[in-house]
């Protein structure tokens, strides 16, 4: 069509259907860069370095969030905001100067969808009169059903900097300034798993951020103490539910000729699909905790994964004091380069072997009194903490030099703590690469294809989707045992191909205003006189442009 009929067609200027042609490349780009998916309209090309830059603070800010340990409020976005921006923009000329002001930071909330980015997850915000009511409720659950301390279980996640040996070492600080370091590197992501009675303790579940490692050649994924599994953020992944908890808790419970029926406590983060797993065993129910109360009443929180931690931080050190004592011009850089993901996982299932029953049972005392054997207070998990930070400070005092023979218990709390991981701009620069349609290339880059074609989202391809979908739901709802697992399949799919379906009506309700419209107007049959500048009379066939109708567009008509 001309850019007048298009103009005429959409109500708009001609000049705006030429300016958008124009800009064709630079609006695509702008789409791909930064508008929001949910957007069906873009009507502004915003300048490249913008846009780059709220695509990693966006990244970064999610990152920061992910794990419930960071702190995000508005004054920190700005600031990293102007960081961003210097880092994407650094060496190019004519910068427009950015001041990241309260209005832009309204304006990135709505297009990214953030109704509030401050993070309300530490103790300071803790929520205890929700505390104390998931309390009553969990032991008005426990009673009516019958549960044991042996049947009933909790979850959470951790991130392990398996190579964290403190900032003050020299270690760190080498590292930190190599060429093409990168954060993510040391970092995997942990699920642990325990009873009330504390004598359970499931395989934990180790995330990677790689599908396999050479040093993991040889080694069987069944006799590793870790349940194995990767992705490139190194997040909680959907199967440890099914293929690892279910498996070791029914053959727990059967070798102790229990019922095979569990509670399972976690709290509410998104990692947990907390729809899905409400119906995901018939045999499991899970309750999931108020926001704002992990740090109160959470077992795994009031010190199992701190014991933890020192444990796995002492067995780092222990077998870094072996190696150097075993040769003495090792040092201990070179042992930090060669610690490698297969020792991080032997490191990982020796900690988590080593945290006492009595530690285990004695953390659910904030949300399960009753269930405590000889409660000796929270001092005794504190104490066993303690005495493995001393060991840990010990070890270091014998590694000399390097930042470790004058390390403090400060230091090692700091190892110990759990905290948000914050990516480099390096970092944010490769994850936004993996991301669709990252412009970071130059013009005449020979990898991306040039000129490409766009297949046109019709009416008719959305339709197909449509019923592809619709087999698929009838297939799942006859096939699957489980009609809850398919309803809740249709029902989530359903909601995400909403705005599919919103535009298919807008199409199909199109067609037919464009039908009706022809069917009123006069249709001319035959060839039509048009002027000649010769004076004679010439005649051109008039060209009917077709409308493809949709069957319930052709029967309204």
């Amino acid at each position: 069509m001309s850019c007048s009929a298009v103009g005429r067609e959409f109500n708009v200027n001609e000049s705006t259907i030429r300016y958008i042609k124009k800009k064709e490349k630079e609006i695509r780009r702008s789409v791909r860069e930064a508008a929001p998916g949910s957007a069906k309209v873009t009507s502004i090309v915003r300048e490249e370095a913008m846009e780059k830059m709220e695509k990693r603070l966006n990244l970064w800010i999610h990152e920061m969030t992910s794990d419930k340990k960071g702190v995000v409020d508005s004054i920190v976005v700005r600031l990293k905001a102007k960081e961003i921006y210097g880092h994407v923009t650094q060496g190019q000329k004519n910068v427009k100067p950015f001041s990241a002001s309260a209005g832009w930071l309204a304006r990135f909330k709505r297009r990214y969808g953030m109704n509030n980015v401050k993070l309300a997850g530490e103790a300071g915000s803790a929520d205890q009169e929700a505390a104390e009511e998931f309390k009553k409720y969990l032991l008005s659950v426990i009673q009516e059903k019958g549960y044991v301390k042996e049947q009933v279980f909790n979850a959470n996640e951790t991130g392990l900097f398996y190579k964290d040996v403190g900032k003050r070492t020299y270690i760190t600080q080498m590292a930190s300034k190599a060429p093409g370091f990168k954060s993510f590197q040391d970092y995997a992501t942990l699920l642990l798993c325990t009873n009330a009675k504390g004598d359970f303790k499931c395989k934990p579940l180790m995330v990677y951020r790689t599908p396999s490692s050479q040093a993991l050649k040889g080694k069987s994924v069944n006799h590793m103490p870790v349940h194995w599994r990767w992705n490139k953020k190194a997040w909680m992944t959907s199967d440890w539910f099914h293929s690892c908890f279910i498996p070791e808790a029914e053959y727990y419970l059967q070798s102790r000729n229990l019922a095979f029926k569990i509670l399972l406590i976690l709290d509410n983060a998104p990692v947990h699909c907390c729809e899905e797993l409400k119906s995901a065993h018939p045999n499991v129910e899970v309750l999931f905790m108020p926001s704002n109360t992990t740090s109160l009443i959470q077992p795994l929180d009031q010190g199992i994964i701190k014991a933890f931690k020192a444990h796995y931080t002492r067995e780092f050190y222990s077998k870094a004091f072996e190696a150097l004592k075993a040769n003495k011009e090792t040092t201990m850089v070179d042992y930090w380069k060669s610690v490698t993901i297969r020792s991080v996982i032997d490191y990982v299932g020796t900690a988590w072997d080593n945290v006492k029953q009595a530690t285990i049972n004695n953390c659910w005392k904030n949300v399960w009194p009753d269930c405590v054997e000889n409660f000796e207070g929270f001092e005794g998990v504190t104490e066993s903490i303690k005495n493995s930070v001393k060991n840990i400070m010990h070890i270091a005092w014998q590694i000399s030099g390097e930042g470790f023979d004058d390390m403090r218990k400060e230091d090692v709390e700091e190892i110990l703590a759990e905290k948000a991981i914050e990516p480099t701009n390096e970092d944010l620069d490769e994850m936004a690469k993996q991301g669709v349609g990252d412009s970071d290339y130059k013009d005449g880059d020979e990898s991306q294809p040039k000129n490409p074609g766009i297949a046109p989202l019709t009416a008719a391809k959305i339709s197909e989707w449509n019923s592809a979908l619709e087999k698929i739901f009838s297939d799942m709802e006859e096939c699957d045992p489980m009609l809850d697992r398919s309803f809740k399949f249709k029902r989530l799919t359903s909601c995400a191909f909403a705005p599919y379906a919103e535009m298919l009506k807008d199409l199909r309700q199109k067609a037919k205003q464009i039908g009706l419209t022809q069917f009123l107007e006069p249709v001319w049959e035959g060839k039509l006189p048009t002027p000649s500048t010769s004076g004679e009379s010439q005649t051109s066939e008039v060209q009917m442009t077709d409308v493809n109708l949709s069957p319930s567009s052709s029967s309204a008509e």
